[in-house]
């Protein structure tokens, strides 16, 4: 005989810790009897498993439910925003560059840059008043270039970079 029709009758009494009412049974059949040594088994390691696991309180289990839907709830809200910053990144960098183009054609002292130095050729005495003149117009352009050219990426990778 390969199965009993008491098996699951054995496995049940066995699960919910009633063997007495199938110890006659067990004596008799060995395959039910095999059932319940095995479920028996399983029994004692989910009991011993169940007395080892630590079960988080309630409280620490609601804080950490609120504080991941709140951070999810923030990522979610966060991402248009983060796409606009990006776009107004780029926006105030294009001003930056337009407004750098506009100023440099302004100066119209650098159509007259060999009259300057020939000048500063004629008069060498005169050379402190023409690092004074480049100083005044040329090391203000120049920090406005540089410091597009730094600003601008950095506004932008930390625009777009995610924490």
């Amino acid at each position: 005989m390969k199965e009993c029709p008491r098996e699951a009758e054995v496995f049940e009494a066995v699960a919910f810790d009633r063997v007495a009412d199938v110890r006659n049974h067990l004596a008799a059949c060995s395959i039910c009897a095999e059932i319940a040594d095995v479920a028996g088994a399983f029994r004692a390691d989910h009991k011993a498993a169940c007395r080892e696991a630590h079960v988080p309180s309630a409280g620490a289990v609601w804080l950490r439910a609120t504080v991941r839907a709140r951070a999810e709830a923030t990522r979610t809200v966060s991402q248009p925003i983060t796409i606009l910053q990006g776009i107004a990144g780029a926006c105030g960098a294009g001003l930056a560059v337009a407004l750098i183009g506009l100023t440099w054609r302004s100066f119209h002292w650098f159509d007259g840059l060999d009259a300057i130095v020939a000048r500063l050729d004629a008069r060498r005495d005169e050379i402190a008043t023409a690092a004074a003149l480049a100083l005044q117009y040329g090391l203000p352009i120049m920090l406005a270039v540089a410091v597009c050219l730094v600003i601008a990426p950095l506004a932008l990778y930390m625009v777009l970079a995610d924490d």
